[in-house]
């Protein structure tokens, strides 16, 4: 018997199936760098690091104030220059202006020590002492001599018993004042220069020797006892050297050249002199 016939479905048919849902593109697998690679990366940066920086590009000047007029523009220049130059010149007459004191300076210092070098040589040593008819040399020492020397050698003591010894730098002439060299204290002679000539006065009247003693003290006022440079006082209107004490001023003094040595005659130290 033949076989039947299928029986036909009374369901209709499914629908064709749907088309199949693409599948989500897969992840690209990330490609480890090579150490090549690496290696390679490295040295550029490090060879950026190092490469100096490119210097920036110099920048454009502001262009010219078209309100600014050349004329005006180079006068105010040159007055510039101008006051630069005159700027300059005057230090430099300052620093020419203080070369010149300077070298003033040195050369008066230089002077002053060779002036005391030389009076310092002459403090020890001999002087003649003249009396009448006597011509004798006596040793001084630090300019200093004192009567009872001389006294020693001429004995003027035992021929004038109480008699006054005194020592002037010339002869005085007849009626002409006699002034004395310093004596402190009275029968010390300071001053007194090796080589040098003085001469000895007597003095045997008491009343004299009294006035005789205030005349020197008035002469040689406001020096030091001991002798020293003195008490300056008014050395800003008259020479100071009779007083023991170098004059400052070349203006005020009577003879500025030899004024140490005039200071020493009037008993001044000339160890202090350096002070002046």
């Amino acid at each position: 018997m033949p076989p039947k016939a299928k029986r036909a479905s009374s369901f209709p048919a499914k629908a064709a199936a749907e088309p199949a849902k693409a599948a989500p593109p897969a992840k690209a697998r990330a490609s480890l760098p090579s150490p090549s690679s690496i290696l390679a990366s490295a040295k550029a940066k490090a060879s950026a690091k190092s490469a100096p920086a490119k210097a920036a590009p110099p920048a454009k000047a502001p262009p010219a104030d078209p309100a600014v007029d050349p004329a005006e523009e180079e006068a105010r220049k040159a007055e510039e220059e101008a006051k630069k130059a005159e700027e300059e010149a005057k230090a430099n007459e300052e620093a020419e202006a203080a070369a010149k004191k300077e070298e003033e300076e040195a050369k008066k210092k230089a002077e002053m020590e060779a002036e005391l070098k030389r009076l310092t040589a002459l403090a020890n040593g001999e002087v003649t002492i003249k009396y009448s008819m006597y011509d004798e040399k006596f040793k001084i020492e630090n300019h200093v001599l004192t009567a009872a020397a001389i006294d020693d050698v001429y004995c003027l003591s035992e021929f004038m018993t109480g008699c006054f010894i005194h020592l002037g730098e010339k002869e005085f002439g007849y009626g002409e004042e006699q002034v004395y060299m310093k004596e402190d204290p009275p029968g010390t002679f300071r001053g007194l220069m090796a080589g040098e000539t003085y001469w000895c006065y007597v003095q045997q009247d008491p009343e004299q020797e009294k006035k005789d003693q205030e005349l020197m003290r008035q002469k040689y006022v406001g020096v030091v006892v001991g002798g020293g440079v003195g008490d300056r006082g008014s050395e800003v209107e008259s020479c100071s050297c009779a007083w023991g004490a170098p004059c400052t001023n070349e203006m005020v003094c009577k003879d500025f050249v030899n004024r140490f040595a005039n200071a020493l005659k009037a008993g001044g130290n000339p160890i202090l002199f350096t002070n002046t």
